[in-house]
C-alpha cells in the first residue's frame, strides 16, 4: 500500500452506489495499491521470450512485468521492440479479432482518431501487420510529435500520421472501415498512477469531458463507412463519459451497440448498453488499470469518398533506393521535397486524398535523400520492417549503444567499412553512423536522443 492524495468524495459516492459494501471496500483498497506494469512487444522485432512468461490474457503480445524497468535506459525500448502499454487497454486486440475476419485485413482502412502517445496505434499497426492502411491522428502539436516518433520507431510501412481536428475527417465520408476513438477523459482509471489525476479531477471537469467526447464523435462519425465499426474507449469509470455517451450515439446517429463476449475468468465487467454492452475494467477484479471500451456499428446509409482516379506519377527511382527495401514491388516511391519515401501501392490514391484534406505530418517509409555519390539514409529507415540492411552492421553492447543514443560518437575501428553503417543492439537496428575513416559520425536524430545521465 502507498500513501496517496485522498480519492475525491463525489467520486467515492458514485462508486459506493455502483458496488455492494464488500465490492466498494475491495475497490477502494485496490486504488491505493501500486499500478500494474505491462508491455506489448513488436512481433516484427522480438519475441515474448524477452519478458516474463505471464501473458496478458486478451492480447497474445502483451506481457506483465514483475517490476517497472527504467525504459529510457533500455535500448530495446528506443528500437521500437516493445511499447509500455497499460494491460487493460490491450483488450482492443481481442475486440479486433472478434469483429474482423483475418482475410479482410489486407483491404482495411483504419482510423485512430486520438492517437497520442501511440499505445493503441502501435497495437493497430501490429494487428494489420503491414496490410491495409492505418491513419493515426493527434490534434495537439506536441503530442503529435511524440506519436510520429513512436510510429516511426515501431516500423510499420502502411501508416499515415496526421495532426488534424476531428471535424476535418468529416470531409472523408465513409472512407474508414474501423474508427478507434480513445477519447480524452476525466482519467479516473489513472488514479493509481499518481496524485496528479486525483488533484485535477472534479465533477465539472468530468462533465466537460463528456461534452467534448460527444463533439469528437459527432464530428468524426461521417468518416465511418456504412457497416463499419466504431470502437470507443476511455480510462474512466464515469457513466456520463461511457455508457451515457454510447446511448447518445445510438439516438443521434442510429448506431447499433455490439455485444462483446469475454471469458468470465478474465474478471471484466459487462455493462449493458441498449442491446449490446460495454466492457469495464475495475482494478479489484482485473490485473490492470481502470478502463472502459465498447463497439458500435454504423447501420445507416453513408455516402462514400470518391478517390482520385489519376495514379500518382512515380518519378524515376535509382536502383539503390529500390534495393533498400525487402519487397520493393509492393511500394510506390515518392519524392517528398528532397526526401524519398515508399508507400503501399494499393493505398497511394488514398494517400493523395489525405494529403489534400488533412495535415499529414508523416507517412510510409522515409528512405533518404540522394547524395552526390550515394543514398543518404533517413534515420527512421533503420526502424522499418521493410529495411533490407544493405549497409554493414555495427552491433554495439548496451553501454556503447546508450552512449550512441545520447548522441555520442562510437569508437572508430580501422577494420570497419567506410561509408554508412547500421547501428544495432542484439541485432535490432537503431540508427546509422557514417564512417569517414578516422571517426564515426553519429546520425541519430537530436530530438530523439537520451538527455539524462546514463
Amino acid at each position: 500500500m502507498i500513501n496517496r492524495t485522498p480519492l475525491p468524495e463525489p467520486f467515492l459516492k458514485r462508486i459506493r452506489d455502483t458496488f455492494s459494501e464488500a465490492g466498494y471496500d475491495a475497490f477502494t483498497h485496490s486504488m491505493n495499491k501500486h499500478p500494474v506494469s505491462s508491455v506489448r512487444i513488436n512481433p516484427r522485432k522480438i519475441s515474448g521470450d524477452s519478458f516474463s512468461t505471464e501473458t496478458v490474457p486478451w492480447c497474445k503480445y502483451g506481457f506483465y512485468l514483475s517490476q517497472k524497468p527504467f525504459f529510457t535506459k533500455d535500448p530495446l525500448f528506443h528500437a521500437g521492440a516493445y511499447y509500455p502499454q497499460e494491460a487493460s487497454s490491450m483488450i482492443l486486440w481481442h475486440i479486433l479479432e472478434t469483429l474482423i475476419p483475418d482475410k479482410t485485413r489486407e483491404s482495411l482502412n483504419v482510423l485512430d482518431l486520438c492517437g497520442a502517445p501511440g499505445g493503441k496505434a502501435t497495437l493497430l499497426a501490429s494487428y494489420l501487420d503491414g496490410n491495409g492502411l492505418l491513419v493515426t491522428n493527434e490534434v495537439i502539436h506536441s503530442r503529435a510529435g511524440i506519436l510520429r516518433e513512436n510510429m516511426l520507431k515501431w516500423g510499420a510501412p502502411n501508416v499515415v500520421v496526421s495532426r488534424s481536428d476531428p471535424y476535418e475527417f468529416s470531409s472523408l465520408p465513409g472512407l474508414f472501415d474501423i474508427m478507434i476513438v480513445d477519447a480524452p477523459c476525466s482519467g479516473e482509471g489513472m488514479f493509481r498512477k499518481g496524485d496528479t489525476a486525483r488533484r485535477e479531477w472534479s465533477e465539472e471537469n468530468a462533465a466537460m469531458c463528456a461534452v467534448r467526447q460527444r463533439r469528437i464523435l459527432k464530428d468524426a462519425w461521417p468518416a465511418l463507412r456504412e457497416g463499419g465499426w466504431l470502437i470507443y474507449s476511455t480510462c474512466t469509470f464515469n457513466p456520463r463519459e461511457n455508457e451515457e455517451n454510447l446511448n447518445w450515439l445510438t439516438v443521434e446517429n442510429n448506431a447499433q451497440i455490439i455485444r462483446l463476449k469475454v471469458p468470465e475468468e478474465w474478471g471484466i465487467t459487462e455493462i449493458p448498453v441498449k442491446n449490446g454492452n460495454g466492457l469495464a475494467f475495475y482494478p479489484h477484479k482485473v490485473k490492470g488499470e481502470g478502463f472502459f471500451i465498447a463497439a458500435a456499428q454504423k447501420i445507416t446509409s453513408q455516402k462514400t469518398t470518391k478517390l482520385p482516379k489519376t495514379k500518382i506519377k512515380t518519378p524515376t527511382v535509382d536502383s539503390v533506393i529500390k534495393k533498400i527495401l525487402k519487397s520493393p514491388e509492393r511500394y510506390s516511391f515518392l519524392a517528398d521535397n528532397e526526401l524519398w519515401r515508399a508507400f503501399p501501392k494499393e493505398k497511394e490514391n488514398i494517400l493523395k486524398l489525405l494529403k489534400i484534406k488533412l495535415n499529414v505530418i508523416d507517412y510510409g517509409i522515409p528512405i533518404g535523400t540522394s547524395g552526390r555519390k550515394n543514398l543518404i539514409p533517413d534515420p527512421a529507415l533503420a526502424f522499418s520492417w521493410e529495411f533490407n540492411h544493405i549497409f554493414p552492421l555495427l552491433d554495439l553492447d548496451k553501454e556503447a549503444v546508450l552512449h550512441y543514443l545520447k548522441g555520442e560518437t562510437p569508437k572508430a575501428d580501422n577494420r570497419l567499412s567506410r561509408g554508412y553503417m547500421t547501428v544495432t543492439y542484439n541485432h535490432i537496428p537503431l540508427g546509422f553512423v557514417k564512417n569517414v575513416g578516422n571517426r564515426l559520425n553519429n546520425l541519430f536524430p537530436k530530438g530523439w536522443r537520451i538527455r539524462m545521465d546514463i
